[in-house]
């Protein structure tokens, strides 16, 4: 039977005594431990230029405008592509690239979020979907941020259900006439957008 007031032996500290608080959860997991020496220094740099720009970004939340200088903070951290091979990406591990999105989202979620639509699902799913002409034609700029890429998925009747699109692109000469709405598309009023529709010409394929 445990006696509610008994108290810890000599020399045996409580869990309580153990714990330490830390700012940094990433170093005191010691995850860096996962990471390429280059990753080390790529998170690091991530995070001691989201400290400098902190202040900056605090205005922008009742102004609900999108500071477009950090573009340029990011291009000079060259972490931008994240875990694509080539291109001009970086190259990274998955794990490595988690530890960016970490430092990003961390201190400020809106930012991880641009970062995130442009990287994770805009050039990702070029990287994993199109052909070598269109990679080449669409990843390098976007890895140098020369174009900011979105991701038109969502519709105001339909939700993010790709299988259920009600927008269409029809095949004109020059390209394709798209048809339809889009609506909560992240990063949608200052990029290229990558419009998710059903093609009339091939019996309505996605």
């Amino acid at each position: 039977m445990l006696d509610a007031h008994a108290k810890p032996s000599a020399g045996k500290p409580t869990t309580a005594h153990k714990q330490h608080p830390t700012s940094d959860v990433w170093e005191s997991m010691g995850l860096d431990n996962k990471l390429s020496e280059k990753g080390v220094q790529f998170r690091k740099a991530t995070g001691k230029m989201m400290d400098e720009v902190n202040d900056k970004l605090e205005p922008y939340i009742e102004a609900t405008t999108f500071p477009e200088w950090i573009i340029e903070k990011f291009k000079a951290l060259k972490v931008n592509g994240l875990n694509i091979k080539g291109y001009g990406s970086p190259g990274l591990t998955t794990t490595e690239m988690g530890s960016i999105i970490y430092e990003i989202a961390k201190r400020d979620g809106s930012i991880a979020t641009f970062f995130l639509v442009h990287n994770a699902i805009g050039m990702a799913v070029v990287n994993a979907l199109a052909d070598e002409e269109q990679k080449s034609r669409i990843l390098p700029p976007a890895v140098n941020f020369d174009r900011i890429l979105a991701f038109g998925l969502t519709e105001p009747l339909n939700g993010s259900d790709a299988s259920g699109l009600l927008t269409t692109a029809t095949k004109v000469e020059g390209g394709y006439k798209i048809n339809g709405q889009k609506r909560w598309i992240g990063n949608a009023t200052f990029s290229d957008v990558i419009v998710w529709a059903k093609n009339t010409s091939d019996g309505n394929k996605v």
